[in-house]
C-alpha cells in the first residue's frame, strides 16, 4: 500500500489495468497491441514530500529513473515484445512484491 494513495487512486488503477486487457481483446485482432505502464517510484520533480521515507521499503533501496521506465517503453514499441498485448507492467524495484 502507498501512503500517499486512496481509495479513489487505488480505484483509478484498478480501473487503467481492466481497461488494458479489454482493450487488449477488442483491438488484438486487428494487429494492435495494448499495455499499461505502472511505474513505482520514480526519480521526477513531481515527487511528493516524503517519498525518501518509502525508498528504505523498496527491495532494491532506491528510486527508479525516467530512463529506465523509457527503455521499458521503447521495448514494447519493438518487435521484440510482438506477442506481448494486455500487460501491465510494473517497473517498481519490488515495491510491490
Amino acid at each position: 500500500m502507498h501512503p500517499f494513495a486512496g481509495a479513489a487512486y487505488a480505484t483509478s488503477k484498478g480501473a487503467l489495468a481492466s481497461l488494458t486487457r479489454e482493450m487488449a481483446a477488442d483491438f488484438g485482432r486487428l494487429g494492435i497491441r495494448v499495455n499499461a505502464i505502472a511505474p513505482g517510484e520514480i526519480d521526477t520533480a513531481i515527487l511528493s514530500p516524503g517519498t525518501e521515507k518509502i525508498v528504505e521499503q523498496i527491495p532494491m533501496h532506491r528510486l527508479g529513473t525516467p530512463d529506465e521506465v523509457a527503455k521499458i517503453i521503447y521495448v514494447l514499441c519493438t518487435e521484440t515484445s510482438s506477442y506481448v498485448n494486455g500487460a501491465e507492467i510494473h517497473i517498481n524495484g519490488g515495491q510491490h512484491v
